[in-house]
Order: structure tokens, then C-alpha cells, then sequence
């Protein structure tokens, strides 16, 4: 009888089922993409239609960020009227995968706004959003929030905006289940490829999940 597959993944279980993703041919490339059209997909189902729906996405400088970035391109694709912040300069993009798809971004609205200052100045565009994406954080988050990540997520928690989390809320640990002050309070938080053990006893921030597959076999 096979074994019943789990439903909660802790973030070590994660790394590895990318790791053997990567053996079997599946690039970093095509994760990220499948995820970002995954949650795109996901909020024109949850929040749509979107044609002319009022879009931030606040995109850190890792993966998450990453992901971030093909969402904001396939929302756009769909319609959507996008504007992307980014949390740092272009350059401090870490991954070469997130930069690609940072320079992909041609047909969106791109803010680089790597202050607290600055997010204040530009506060407006958050708090007029219908739908903001936090993509600031993903599984590699540890300790306390800092600038100008810290004002984003409490400038995010409070607009009146639909909120989706990519993967995991910023600010909540996905292997612990800690959380961080501030944290993002998700209505809605699209997971990658499953669950994490952090989500459990923390819907106050997770919201509905939403599992999207990327092409990581169980």
C-alpha cells in the first residue's frame, strides 16, 4: 500500500524537493515561472476579472522577489494594471533568475523604493490598490524585519486591499511557525508545491491557502 503523502512540508523537505527537481531537469527558470503564472492564475480565479484591476506587487530581492515579478508580468498579460515595488536597488537583486525576470517587466509600472522614506512618499499607491501581492519573503527569513521591508508589510496590513502572500506571509517563519513584528496578514497565501509546517495555527496571517504546483513531483 503506498505511503500517504504528507500535507505540510518544513523548509529543509522543501530545499531538497527543489534540489531533485533541478536533477531531473527542472530549472530554476521554470519554477519560478510556473509559479508566477500559477498565482496569477490563482487571482484572476479568487478576485477577478481582472482587466483594469489596480495591482501592486511588493517584491523583495531573493526568489520570493522573483516569483513576484512573473506574477506582476502574467497579471499585466491578463489586463491587470500593475505597478511593481521594488525593496532595493536592481542590483542587489540576488539570484540571476530574479533579475531576468525583474528586466523582463516592460510592460509594467516599476517603483524602486529601497527606503522607508520612500514608501511613505509613495504611500498612496498601496493604499489605492484593489489587490496587493507580498512577495518581500520567502522560506529564507530569520530574525527581526528590518527597513524598509518592516514600513512595507505594516503599510500593506493596512490598506483596505485583497492581500495575497506568495508562498508564505513576510514575516512569518515557515519552518517554526514564528512570527515576526510586523507580519503580513494574508486573505490569501498561494504556496508553492505544498504546505508548510509554519502555516499551522497561523491562519490569522496565512488566510485561505492555495497550493500551486510548479512541476515539483511529490
Amino acid at each position: 500500500m503506498p505511503e500517504e503523502s504528507p500535507e505540510y512540508i518544513t523548509p529543509e523537505e522543501m530545499r531538497r524537493a527543489e534540489r531533485e527537481s533541478w536533477q531531473r531537469g527542472m530549472t530554476v527558470e521554470l519554477l519560478m515561472e510556473n509559479a508566477g503564472r500559477g498565482i496569477a492564475n490563482e487571482i484572476g480565479i479568487s478576485f477577478g476579472p481582472l482587466p483594469g484591476v489596480r495591482i501592486v506587487v511588493v517584491c523583495g530581492v531573493g526568489n520570493n522577489g522573483g516569483d513576484g515579478f512573473v506574477t506582476a508580468r502574467y497579471l499585466a498579460q491578463a489586463g491587470a494594471s500593475v505597478t511593481v515595488i521594488l525593496l532595493a536597488k536592481p542590483a542587489d537583486i540576488k539570484t540571476n533568475e530574479a533579475k531576468d525576470n525583474w528586466v523582463r517587466l516592460s510592460n509594467v509600472e516599476r517603483l524602486i523604493l529601497s527606503s522607508a522614506e520612500e514608501l511613505r512618499k509613495h504611500g498612496g499607491i498601496i493604499n489605492d490598490a484593489a489587490v496587493v501581492v507580498d512577495a518581500i519573503f520567502g522560506a529564507g527569513i530569520h530574525g527581526t524585519v528590518r527597513e524598509p521591508a518592516a514600513t512595507a508589510i505594516r503599510m500593506i496590513n493596512e490598506s483596505l486591499a485583497k492581500k495575497v502572500s506568495v508562498d508564505i506571509p513576510s514575516g512569518l517563519d515557515p519552518g517554526t511557525g514564528e512570527v515576526s513584528a510586523p507580519t503580513v496578514m494574508a486573505d490569501m497565501t498561494a504556496t508553492l508545491h505544498m504546505k508548510k509546517v509554519g502555516f499551522k495555527g497561523n491562519g490569522r496571517y496565512t488566510g485561505r491557502v492555495v497550493v500551486i504546483p510548479i512541476g515539483i513531483e511529490d
